[in-house]
């Protein structure tokens, strides 16, 4: 008997996870691994590189068993509007402040949603940003700049 793929989705999934997760346990292997009251720098990133092909193996074996419809086509414009949005945030936060960053953020990932409106995507920016400000500024105490002129 043949084995046979039946659910593309998890066979995909499956590969992925086995392949990034052991690619971070191989390379986490260059680091001590210490014990478990004291972690070296390799403790953590094997743990879970090591966990994630455990996961990858089950999702690949399903992917044998369970019967799946086929992939959809992929949505890009989701896709590059939430990856822009993080990579606008990683650009601005030092540059634009914690604040300019979040706003910015918010509203070009919530542009990749299908039913985008001006009004929640400005309520969500300012809701997020005032408890982004009381958490990472009030709370933490944490040194960002809040704004490009602070």
């Amino acid at each position: 008997m043949a084995l046979k793929i039946r659910s593309m989705k998890d066979f995909s999934a499956g590969l992925m996870f086995v392949g990034i997760g052991g690619l971070f346990g191989i390379g986490a292997s260059q680091y001590p691994m210490g014990t478990a009251v004291r972690m070296g720098p390799a403790y953590f990133p094997s743990i879970l590189g090591w966990g994630t092909v455990l996961l990858g193996l089950f999702v690949l074996v399903m992917s044998f068993v369970e019967k799946d419809e086929a992939p959809s086509k992929t949505a890009w414009r989701p896709l590059i509007m939430v990856i822009g949005s993080v990579t606008a945030f990683a650009a601005l936060i030092n540059t634009g402040g914690l604040i300019t960053a979040t706003v910015v953020q918010i509203i070009l990932s919530a542009l990749g949603g299908h039913e985008f409106k001006w009004k929640e995507a400005i309520i969500s920016a300012a809701l997020m940003s005032v408890t982004v400000w009381a958490v990472f500024d009030k709370a933490l105490g944490l040194p960002f700049k809040l704004f490009p002129w602070s």
